[in-house]
C-alpha cells in the first residue's frame, strides 16, 4: 500500500511540476470546425422549409484571452465570428442568395490537470451570447434580412496546448467554437 501511495504521490508530482502559475496570461488565435451555428442554420431552414443548396461555411474564427486565476485554473473571455453563405431556391430554381453572420462573445473557465512546460491537456466550458445576422439578396418577397440572437455554449471535453511560450493548440468539444478548433497560442 505504501509502495501505492507513493506511486500516486510521485505521479501527481510529476505531472504537475511545472504548473500554470496564478497570474499566467495566455492569448490564442483559432479556427473551429463544425459549430453549433452550423446544425441550428440547418435546423431554421428544415423548419421554414426554404430550400437552399451550395453552401460555403467560413471556420469559426476565435480571440481568446486568458488569465490564470489560481495555479491551472484559468477564466478567459473569447471573441468568434463565422459565416455561412448560400443560394436561396424556389422550385428548383435559383433566384438569389443569402449570408448569415455570426458574432460571439464569450465567458469561461478550464483547468489544466496536466500543465508541464511544453505540454498541456485541459477541459472547460463557456456561455456566449451570439446573434446572427441574415442578409438576403434576392428578387423574391418571401425572404427578408434578418437580425437575432441567442445564448450559446461551447464544452471542451479535450484540450491540448504543444509548446512553452508559443504553441499550438487544439480542442475537442462541442459548441460556438466547434468540434474541433486548432489554431496557436502565447503565454506570458
Amino acid at each position: 500500500m505504501k509502495k501505492l501511495v507513493t506511486l500516486a504521490v510521485v505521479t501527481l508530482f510529476v505531472f504537475t511540476a511545472n504548473a500554470q502559475q496564478q497570474g499566467t496570461q495566455d492569448l490564442s488565435l483559432t479556427a473551429g470546425f463544425f459549430t453549433s451555428n452550423e446544425i441550428l442554420n440547418i435546423f431554421e431552414e428544415t423548419i421554414s422549409g426554404s430550400t437552399f443548396s451550395n453552401a460555403s461555411t467560413t471556420p469559426a474564427i476565435g480571440l481568446t484571452y486568458k488569465y490564470a486565476i489560481k495555479d491551472n485554473w484559468f477564466f478567459f473571455a473569447d471573441g468568434v465570428y463565422q459565416s455561412i453563405t448560400e443560394d436561396v431556391n424556389e422550385n428548383n430554381v435559383k433566384i438569389g442568395d443569402v449570408s448569415h453572420n455570426f458574432f460571439a462573445v464569450g465567458f469561461g473557465t478550464e483547468y489544466h490537470y496536466i500543465a508541464r512546460d511544453w505540454f498541456q491537456m485541459y477541459s472547460g466550458g463557456s456561455i456566449a451570447y451570439a446573434s446572427q445576422n441574415s442578409d438576403y439578396t434576392t428578387s423574391s418577397p418571401n425572404y427578408e434580412d434578418e437580425s437575432d440572437g441567442l445564448f450559446n455554449y461551447q464544452i471542451n471535453a479535450l484540450g491540448f496546448r504543444f509548446g512553452r511560450s508559443f504553441a499550438g493548440v487544439l480542442e475537442l468539444g462541442f459548441g460556438y467554437k466547434g468540434v474541433v478548433n486548432a489554431g496557436i497560442s502565447y503565454q506570458f
